[in-house]
């Protein structure tokens, strides 16, 4: 045993147990959760995405209420023959008698009310997508931290019990399970080098940039957890709110007035003329009008149809309010066993050094065998990892419940991002 408290291993234990996850530094090259979300929001291909479906929608919503054009006519008739030419210059005007057309542009304005709140809510999902790829990435290169300086010290440790295994000092059994050790966090870390850089790729993907040129990341630090509303406040804001209940609101409305527009479409659109007329050498003047009759076409294929969205519209404005209400309640309960759970969960890292530092003055001291040592130093480090992932969890249940109630739980958030509401909507 005194082989054992030599001074080489002594030292190796405690490069060994001392080891701790590199984090990156806060410094300007660092890219933090804050920063990939506002590079998301103003330039992010998601963002760009956003941008060319809300203007797709505001063209369909605006290429079926446009005004008519009015029609200019001139014609020349009693060619070769021997009379002489009628010359006609004729201009056509559509005169909506119905309203029609008045009841499509009020339907129009619901239908941009609809597409802005729908990339509204587009573009915020787009945001959390890009926050889980920045935790993802954040806690694999954590990760990596971890596995590499674990492999580092157990390589080292590996190599000086070869050497004393050769003198003798130690049984071939400690040999052998200190190479394996080693090899395995060889292993270990080719994986977590993989997982660290197909996270970064992803999140550069997300971002608009080549993955060299992604700035190193922040560290992954827990976040402010404050105290969340009670369930009725929290559903009454998201209610209010959320843009997605705000966007199906609007296309009910939008149906209601094309189901309107549709049934005063029995009638046709009257068109006005007017113009001059050169016959027999005399120039007179005409005007007339022309309606179509709806014999046989009453529109009711057109009226059919609104009908049907109109319906449907209502149908997917209740499962809105019905998916708000309940994601309101889940994120609520997810987020509320995280806060509980932060005091223990918060000081993974730190219990985890107390057992690798227990576990050095015990092997110090002849207490516990090198095997017993390992799997103090493995435990410590599942412990730092744990947190990792805590953390980003953490980060999680809070950004979803703010996305679920349609507001920041606090006035001093760690993320100083306004959340989205519809710019235009009107409502």
């Amino acid at each position: 045993m005194d082989a054992l408290r030599s001074v080489p291993v002594v030292a190796l234990v405690l490069l060994l147990l001392g080891a701790v996850p590199l984090r990156a530094a806060h410094g300007q090259d660092s890219l933090d959760l804050s920063q990939a979300i506002m590079r998301a929001r103003a330039s992010g291909p998601l963002r760009r995405m956003t941008d060319a479906r809300r203007q797709v929608g505001l063209g369909q919503v605006a290429e079926a209420t446009q005004w008519a054009n009015p029609s200019l006519e001139w014609r020349r008739e009693n060619l070769g023959s021997p009379l002489l030419p009628d010359i006609f210059a004729t201009a056509y005007i559509p005169f909506d008698v119905s309203g029609r057309r008045l009841a499509l542009r009020q339907a129009a304005t619901a239908g941009r009310q609809r597409v802005t709140a729908d990339a509204s809510a587009d573009q915020r999902d787009g945001e959390l997508t890009v926050a889980r790829a920045w935790l993802r990435a954040a806690g694999a290169h954590g990760a990596l931290d971890v596995v590499a300086q674990q492999y580092d010290a157990l390589r080292e440790i590996a190599r000086v019990d070869a050497e004393r295994l050769r003198e003798g000092l130690v049984s071939e059994a400690v040999g052998l399970r200190t190479s394996l050790e080693a090899d395995r966090s060889r292993v270990a870390l080719v994986a977590a080098r993989h997982e660290a850089r197909q996270a970064r790729v992803e999140l550069a993907r997300l971002l608009g940039v080549d993955e060299p040129s992604l700035p190193g990341l922040a560290s992954l630090t827990p976040p402010a957890l404050p105290s969340a509303p009670d369930s009725a406040a929290a559903t009454a804001s998201a209610m209010a709110h959320r843009v997605e209940v705000q966007a199906r609101e609007a296309a009910v409305e939008e149906a209601q007035r094309r189901v309107a527009a549709e049934r005063r479409g029995v009638l046709g659109e009257v068109q006005l003329q007017g113009g001059t007329k050169e016959t027999g050498g005399f120039m007179t003047g005409q005007l007339g009008v022309a309606m179509p009759l709806p014999f046989f076409n009453r529109n009711t294929g057109a009226r059919q149809r609104a009908a049907g969205m109109l319906n449907e519209a209502r149908v997917m404005r209740d499962d809105v309010r019905l998916s708000v209400r309940g994601g309101v309640m889940s994120a609520l309960a997810h987020y509320d066993n995280v806060r509980r759970a932060a005091s223990d969960a918060a000081t993974f890292s730190v219990r985890g050094h107390e057992v690798a530092r227990i576990a050095r003055l015990s092997y110090r001291e002849g207490h516990i065998t090198l095997t017993e040592l390992l799997d103090a130093e493995r435990a410590s480090a599942d412990a730092m990892q744990a947190q990792l992932r805590w953390s980003a969890d953490a980060w999680l249940a809070r950004l979803e419940l703010e996305r679920a109630i349609g507001a920041r739980l606090s006035a001093d958030s760690p993320l100083d991002l306004p959340l989205l509401v519809p710019t235009s909507s009107g409502r």
